[in-house]
């Protein structure tokens, strides 16, 4: 009878270790996963920011939408300027450039090969939030004054609950950021993102 106890109490001890250290990890385990998740969303607004100041370059103004800034990089091109021949150490680029020795050229790279070389960038799927289930990024685009002069402007967000998809319940406990992020400003000339 004392050895059934005893196994008893090993066992109720054991179960009593698992919840506990079970009890500590899992807000661990949470921001790890929060962490994962939202660099992939970061990730991806980053790549947003990156195609519109492209398509700013091209057409002097940001994209207001996802599906046409995707039409950008699949279809549309970006002038490169190349240098044809070689500056001599005695110079400048700019003095080979006058003297003749150096000239330019302008070629027209495809978008998606100039904004993500070497990747092998899975471009449709850049207005969804990652972790989302198919939730898309909201993208807005416009222009500011200041003073005399209008600036192109666009912003890109998603709330937390799209990319916290599955950890609604441990997101309100634990997580720190009570705003979504975002890329952009619509009242401010900005492209940085509210992580940076």
């Amino acid at each position: 009878m004392k050895t059934a106890i005893q196994i008893l109490l090993t066992i109720v001890i054991l179960v009593m270790i698992y919840l506990i250290y079970d009890s500590v990890m899992e807000p661990v385990r949470f921001r790890q996963e929060a962490r994962f998740r939202e660099a992939r969303v970061i990730e991806r607004l980053r790549d947003i920011r990156t195609a519109q100041i492209a398509h700013r370059s091209r057409y002097g103004k940001f994209n207001g939408d996802l599906d046409s800034l995707v039409d950008f990089i699949k279809y549309d091109s970006l002038p490169v300027v190349m240098a044809i021949g070689s500056v001599p150490d005695t110079l400048s680029e700019a003095e080979a450039v006058r003297m003749g020795i150096v000239q330019r050229d302008t070629v027209w790279e495809p978008a998606l090969d100039s904004l993500f070389k070497g990747k092998r960038y899975p471009v449709d799927s850049l207005p969804y939030v990652p972790f989302s289930d198919g939730e898309r990024f909201t993208l807005r685009a416009g222009k500011v004054e200041r003073g005399l002069v209008e600036l192109p402007v666009f912003e890109a967000s998603c709330e937390i609950p799209h990319y916290m998809r599955g950890l609604e319940d441990l997101y309100r406990i634990y997580y720190p950021r009570e705003e979504g992020l975002k890329v952009g400003s619509m009242i401010e000339a900005s492209i940085d993102g509210n992580w940076e």
